[in-house]
């Protein structure tokens, strides 16, 4: 079945709109929570250092959609401490939008964008578990999000 037929570009898309949701929201009046720029300037630099490490460390095995590509797995740089950085990273740049903002909405936003991407990581990993002979042990020793924090139980 073609990638395309089988709804895995889907989940891209959604992120995508995900995204978009973080930067509308951002913008819009209504009730403000917590805010602060600087905080939340300091919060997408930090996000944004994690999404080119992460991409630096995948190299030719980036991909937007949850399918490897069979470029290899990669075990090293951010990937060595965490599974999913690039994810982590994401969420921390739209977080510190969240908090520049502190539009009630934006945080409403970024938390249905964590929601989605943990449920991404799961259709994502059944994938790299079928395609990485190593990822079932890998996964049982790294954290999915952040070091030491979500790794996979072994399978008997």
């Amino acid at each position: 079945m073609s990638a395309l037929k089988d709804g895995r570009w889907g989940l891209v898309a959604v992120q995508g709109l995900l995204f978009a949701a973080v930067a509308v929201t951002a913008l819009l009046p209504g009730p403000l929570l917590w805010r602060s720029l600087w905080t939340g300037l300091a919060l997408v630099i930090l996000g944004s250092v994690g999404v080119i490490w992460s991409a630096k460390d995948l190299g030719r095995a980036l991909t937007p959609s949850p399918v490897p590509n069979h470029q290899g797995l990669v075990a090293r740089g951010l990937y060595r401490h965490a599974r999913h950085p690039m994810y982590t990273a994401l969420v921390v740049i739209c977080l510190g939008v969240a908090v520049g903002s502190g539009t009630w909405w934006c945080y409403v936003s970024v938390a249905l964008l964590a929601a989605f991407l943990e449920y991404k990581t799961r259709v994502e990993e059944r994938y790299l578990l079928s395609e990485y002979e190593g990822y079932a042990e890998y996964s049982t020793r790294t954290g999915k999000f952040f070091p030491g924090v979500g790794q996979r139980v072994a399978s008997r």
